[in-house]
C-alpha cells in the first residue's frame, strides 16, 4: 500500500481546520514580530508548573529578522521530523508546498515534555509552506531535536461553546514561552473573538489550545490591545 505522507495528512487536517470558503483576502497583522519591547501594559506571562504539557509544545520559529511562536502538532516516527504550525505573515507573500527554493528557520525549545531545561534549545529548521491569505495565515515547518517530542494535534472540529476557556500560548517580545488564559466569544466567518487578554508582538503564530490538548487557532494579530477582540 502506497505510504500517504505525513505533511499531506497535516494540509488535510488544516483544510477542515480552517473550515472557511469563498474567495481569500490578504490578512493585514496588526502586531510587528520583529519588536522586541512591549511598551503597553501585558497580561501576566504565566509559567507555572501545572502548564507545561502546554508550554512543552509551544516553540519560537526564527527567520530573517523576525520571529513569532509556534505549536508542535506532530511527530512522525518513520523520519524523526517534529512538524511545527505557526503564522505565514512572517514570509512575505505566499509559498506553496515542494516549491522552491527552500526557506531555513530556527525553532527555540524551552521545555522537554513537560521538564523546563536548563538553557533553551534552538534547533535550524525548513519551512514547507506559508500562506498570508485571510483564514490561512499560516505556516508549516518541521525540524528534528534530541528526543521524542510530546505534541497537540489539530483539532478534527469545531466544537467551542460560548465562555470555553482556552489556552494562549507563545513567546510575547520574543521571549520564553508562556501561557494567557482566554474565553472565547465567538467565530465570526474566519475569525476567532476571545476576550480577557489580548495577543501581544511575537506571539503572532502560537497556538490556542483546549484543556484536552488540541489545537483549534493560530494567532495572527489583535484587533484591540485592551483584552477583547480578534486574534486568531
Amino acid at each position: 500500500m502506497k505510504r500517504i505522507s505525513v505533511v499531506a495528512i497535516i494540509l488535510v487536517l488544516f483544510t477542515v481546520f480552517c473550515n472557511s470558503c469563498g474567495s481569500a483576502e490578504p490578512v493585514h497583522p496588526i502586531l510587528k514580530e520583529d519588536a522586541t519591547r512591549v511598551d503597553f501594559p501585558v497580561p501576566k506571562e504565566q509559567r507555572d508548573e501545572k502548564y507545561s504539557r502546554f508550554l512543552s509544545v509551544s516553540v519560537k520559529v526564527s527567520v530573517k529578522g523576525s520571529a513569532g511562536s509556534g505549536t508542535i502538532v506532530h511527530y512522525d516516527p518513520s523520519t524523526e521530523w517534529v512538524y511545527v504550525l505557526s503564522c505565514g505573515h512572517l514570509w512575505e507573500g505566499n509559498k506553496q508546498y515542494g516549491s522552491e527554493p527552500k526557506e531555513d528557520a530556527r525553532v527555540t525549545m524551552w521545555y522537554k515534555n513537560g521538564t523546563k531545561l536548563p538553557e533553551p534549545k534552538t534547533y535550524d529548521a525548513e519551512v514547507l509552506f506559508w500562506s498570508n491569505d485571510r483564514g490561512y495565515d499560516s505556516s508549516l515547518v518541521r525540524f528534528k531535536c534530541d528526543w521524542i517530542p510530546e505534541y497537540f494535534p489539530i483539532s478534527p472540529e469545531f466544537k467551542l461553546k460560548r465562555g470555553d476557556l482556552l489556552n494562549s500560548m507563545g513567546c510575547d517580545g520574543g521571549r520564553e514561552v508562556a501561557r494567557y488564559e482566554v474565553r472565547f466569544v465567538e467565530k465570526v466567518s474566519l475569525d476567532i473573538i476571545t476576550e480577557l487578554n489580548s495577543p501581544r508582538p511575537g506571539r503572532s503564530g502560537g497556538g490556542l489550545v483546549t484543556n484536552e490538548g488540541e489545537l483549534v487557532g493560530i494567532c495572527w494579530g489583535t484587533s484591540d490591545i485592551s483584552g477583547k477582540g480578534i486574534g486568531y
